[in-house]
């Protein structure tokens, strides 16, 4: 993830830069049926999956003060609740830390992930958001807009799907289970499960990578690691909490 210190420079209104920017972004996509609830825009597809885009103020408390960016989801019902049968009484919307699928402006455009200066030009701001929006993630929203479109179509897009694509096929499996299909729900969750389990075996056995910077500090397991220079060290061991929970979830879904 992205981060830089802002230098104080003039005051700014945060709140009203952020607002005027959301607001010239909603105008664009209030009539391809998006709604503005707070800092989301948000439309329902195919009658309760979620579309959304977020604005959010970076915190001071991390250095990100005058610093905003732009989130993107999809939100799968079954797959934000691993539920086969959803209750049909939705939300009026749903944020984007609700859904499966998720990305941010720039990540999606095959570069870094953008934090935008809200002490730059904000009409310059607009336009490069929308933009982005429109080239980039619209395209996007309009092919994954159903259950049958995401199976078929979701691994074409791995740009909006950086923090999830590894969970592709659990989700899959609750997709399935959702459409009735309990044979390929069931099929997709022992390939997904034996996936984890090899996971877990290889970092029992070998270990995982993890970067520390000089000073940093790591503890896991029986290992408390400062690093005395920047590099790459090995962490044995592994937690079995995951393979637990796949357990249960596959007694309360009847998967097995």
């Amino acid at each position: 993830m992205f981060f830089r210190q802002i230098r104080k420079q003039k005051s700014i209104n945060t709140t009203e830069i952020v607002d005027e920017i959301e607001n010239s972004v909603y105008s664009r996509l209030k009539p391809l049926g998006f709604r503005k609830f707070g800092r989301t825009l948000h439309r329902f597809v195919s009658e309760d999956l979620s579309q959304v885009i977020n604005f959010q103020s970076g915190l001071p408390a991390q250095g990100m003060s005058g610093l905003m960016c732009v989130n993107l989801g999809i939100r799968v019902p079954e797959c934000d609740e691993k539920n086969f049968h959803i209750n049909n009484e939705k939300k009026k919307y749903y944020h984007e830390y609700d859904s499966n699928i998720h990305s941010r402006l720039g990540t999606v455009s095959g570069k870094k992930e953008t934090w935008y200066d809200l002490r730059n030009n904000t009409k310059k701001i607009i336009e490069s958001i929308r933009k982005e929006i429109d080239e980039a993630v619209l395209p996007v929203f309009e092919v994954l807009n159903s259950r049958d479109a995401i199976l078929s179509h979701r691994r074409e897009y791995p740009l909006f799907d950086t923090l999830n694509s590894h969970l592709i096929l659990l989700e899959e499996s609750m997709i399935y289970g959702r459409l009735g299909d309990t044979e390929k729900a069931k099929e997709l969750f022992e390939a997904y499960y034996r996936s984890a389990v090899s996971e877990y075996e290889d970092q029992m056995k070998n270990g995982r990578q993890e970067y520390l910077k000089k000073g940093e500090r790591v503890i896991f397991m029986d290992q408390d690691i400062t690093a005395e220079k920047d590099g790459w060290v090995t962490l044995y061991g592994a937690s079995h909490k995951h393979i637990e929970y796949l357990d249960q979830l596959a007694k309360e879904l009847d998967l097995r």
